[in-house]
């Protein structure tokens, strides 16, 4: 088992000083470090056992075959007291997982419209190079920044192939298993993935994307967690109409969200659609970037109520504008997006935050 690296000594390849511990995934640790030789912060990769590194350097050359604005760019690789690092580009934000479990329940379709439109963007262009990530999770998906949803990058292409290794045997044998990376890669697999997790298959990467808006919409999985899912999954069992979409100001966009899903989540995977095509399906959808903001509820509504920002700017609200839950008073967190108004500007669409932990 390799340990994490430590700060402050001499730069890893005369050029990469390590700076902070991001983080560890189920087969890497990730840092930030400096580049001194084009003085900008990068993520820095390495594996974190010796397993891992027997695909390390595969996984680098075939990720930097991606080149696209919704892909994290693979920036360099090389090896050091003989061990491989991967140095990628460094998303200012957090990964899709952390932002929603620290901040929300779900999202509004026209969100939701949006990152399905970006993921499938970077998807097309690693498919159109022949490059599939296999392992398509909430957490490999960043966020620029955070809760605004302003990009959303896919990460460890390639280096997810390194998931093979733990995942591929028990995709074999089956059965139970305490893995971390097999149960949270579970929910997010394909039919074909499940029972053959080794062949690595585009159609897969479609049924992934799609199980993720699904979960962001909803705000739960499409077929359940861990492996009580895998029958659901196997056999393909339409996830059920997400109840928030029925709302009128969410509708019609939340169908038609819902339908291209069900399209990717087809059990036959020669009828889901591809990536370039999922691509062409969302834009055909009727969403705005919008800007987004955290607040509270400053006066319970009449017809319309007020919502201060965190800024103090005061803005105005109808009851229909809340995305699932509306039961809320004053002083209750909110995120929200905002259109200009006079004499305040509208809040819309509305979604009740997660209350912090005290």
């Amino acid at each position: 088992m390799k340990g994490p690296l430590t700060t402050g000594n001499a730069a890893l390849a005369n050029r990469y000083s390590p700076k902070d511990w991001i983080g560890a995934g189920g087969m890497q640790h990730v840092y930030i470090a400096f580049d001194h030789l084009f003085e900008r912060n990068v993520a820095l990769k390495t594996p974190k056992d010796d397993a891992g590194e027997k695909r390390f350097q595969q996984s680098a050359v075939v990720s930097a075959r991606v080149n696209h604005q919704n892909v994290a760019k693979t920036l360099d690789y090389f090896e050091e007291d003989e061990r491989p690092y991967l140095v990628e580009e460094l998303v200012g934000g957090a990964d899709l997982f952390s932002v929603m479990s620290d901040n929300l329940p779900y999202l509004p379709p026209s969100t939701c419209a949006r990152i399905f439109h970006q993921l499938a963007k970077g998807l097309a262009a690693s498919h159109a190079a022949d490059v599939v990530h296999r392992d398509l999770k909430p957490s490999n998906i960043m966020v620029v920044g955070g809760w605004k949803f302003e990009d959303v990058k896919i990460t460890d292409f390639g280096i997810a192939k390194l998931a093979e290794e733990e995942i591929g045997p028990w995709a074999e044998k089956g059965g139970a298993t305490s893995s971390k990376t097999v149960l949270g890669a579970i929910p997010y697999m394909s039919p074909e993935a499940i029972n053959d997790f080794k062949t690595p298959k585009k159609s897969s990467d479609v049924w992934a994307i799609a199980a993720i808006v699904y979960e962001l919409m909803s705000g739960e999985l499409p077929f359940g967690t861990g492996l009580k899912s895998i029958p659901k999954i196997v056999d393909a069992v339409p996830p059920k109409r997400p109840t928030q979409i029925s709302g009128a100001q969410f509708k019609a966009l939340g169908g038609q969200l819902y339908e291209i899903v069900l399209r990717c989540l087809e059990k036959d995977e020669n009828k889901r659609p591809k990536a370039h095509e999922v691509v062409t399906l969302c834009e055909e959808l009727c969403y705005s970037p919008t800007e987004y903001s955290f607040g509270v509820i400053s006066e319970a509504p009449g017809y319309t109520g007020r919502i201060k920002d965190d800024a103090g700017i005061k803005l105005m609200y109808h009851p229909d504008s809340f995305y699932g839950d509306r039961k809320s008073g004053v002083g209750t967190r909110l995120w929200f997006g905002r259109d200009d108004g006079d004499p305040w500007d509208r809040a819309f669409p509305i979604v009740k935050a997660i209350p912090p932990v005290k």
